[in-house]
């Protein structure tokens, strides 16, 4: 049964405001910008109708956009008004964030907030100038780095290439031109070169895979050749695992997208055990768990990774206690950052 609290009236609101106008706050929403709050006809109605409250009370101007649920979206006038936006805000399960009209977006300054996870999750995850501060220290070490290796006590050494991909960071605030970001988000992260993953991944007891809002219980062993996922060792996680691409199909699922750590002590490792039956409880919680590495597995060719490998999966692993070093410069021993900057 689920134990967090679900939040589904749209009379709540009137309750949200305050947060979501935090939120824009930290996006620096300023007076007589236009933020569009965009969102579908099966999402709570309260999330845009509170960020556009919120946006009107910071003397911005404001509309929705409602997109239909069951069909593809328009082809027809969405680059030109996504583009004169300088603050698009999405509460949707349409992934904008693969579409070219948002890519154009971005590229003409404007700023993109993704929000997707339930209330109680974005109350308490809610932007954070020190998560942002460490996030982008981290991104800007990434972003200097070619190799990436990981390992742990349990038997992962990973080895990967990215050279000439960027340092991703995601800290729940679009606040700079051109920047998308995720509300709940704490991540340094970066797609490494298709095809040079090498080693073993070991997922060890207690660690997850979020998107099946499933903590392991029994060591899983995955082993990476040229980039892909060549086989699952376990008991029912390992299956379940290999399961989830194989339903994805296609060899596009099997490969290795991007890594990421996490950057904000205020997640909680046991969230997707306490889910609620919103859309992406925990998965904000899971990937921006302090300390923690994550491993995806499927696409990484959304507007910001600049990945070429594109998938129906997108398969997050996280787990802890892990080491990480970047250009064999230790940045994460066994779950604990090594940088003063990263603390």
């Amino acid at each position: 049964m689920p134990y967090g609290r679900s939040y589904t009236s749209h009379a709540m609101a009137v309750e949200l405001v305050d947060l979501f106008r935090h939120q824009l706050e930290m996006c620096r929403l300023r007076p007589e910008e236009l933020c569009l709050c965009i969102t579908d006809t099966a999402w709570n109605p309260a999330y845009a109708a509170a960020c556009m409250g919120a946006a009107h009370a910071l003397g911005a101007q404001a509309y929705q956009l409602v997109f239909p649920t069951d069909r593809l979206l328009p082809t027809k006038s969405l680059a030109s008004s996504w583009r004169e936006a300088d603050l698009i805000v999405y509460m949707t399960s349409h992934t904008l964030h693969y579409r070219p009209e948002i890519r154009a977006a971005l590229d003409a300054g404007t700023r993109v907030l993704c929000v997707m996870q339930p209330i109680h999750v974005m109350q308490r995850l809610k932007a954070d100038p020190e998560v942002r501060r460490r996030t982008r220290a981290g991104a800007e070490l990434l972003d200097a780095a070619r190799i990436i290796r990981i390992t742990s006590d349990a038997g992962t050494d990973l080895v990967m290439d990215k050279t000439g991909r960027p340092g991703l960071a995601h800290y729940g605030a679009a606040d700079q031109p051109g920047h998308l970001d995720f509300w709940g988000a704490a991540m340094a992260q970066s797609a490494q070169m298709e095809f040079t993953l090498e080693g073993q991944l070991v997922l060890d007891v207690g660690d997850c895979c979020f998107f099946l809002g499933r903590l392991v219980e029994d060591p899983v062993v995955i082993t990476f050749r040229e980039g892909r996922a060549v086989s699952f060792d376990g008991g029912l996680d390992a299956f379940l695992i290999k399961s989830a691409l194989e339903e994805a199909g296609g060899e596009a699922a099997f490969v290795a997208g991007h890594m990421a750590w996490g950057t904000d002590q205020r997640a909680k490792w046991l969230q997707p055990l306490i889910q609620t039956p919103d859309a992406g409880g925990g998965g904000a919680d899971t990937e921006g768990y302090y300390g923690a590495i994550q491993i995806e597995i499927g696409s990484n060719n959304d507007v910001v990774f600049g990945g070429r490998n594109a998938s129906p999966a997108h398969l997050g692993l996280c787990f802890r206690n892990s080491s990480l070093a970047l250009d064999g410069h230790p940045i994460i021993e066994r779950g604990e950052f090594v940088i003063e900057s990263l603390r």
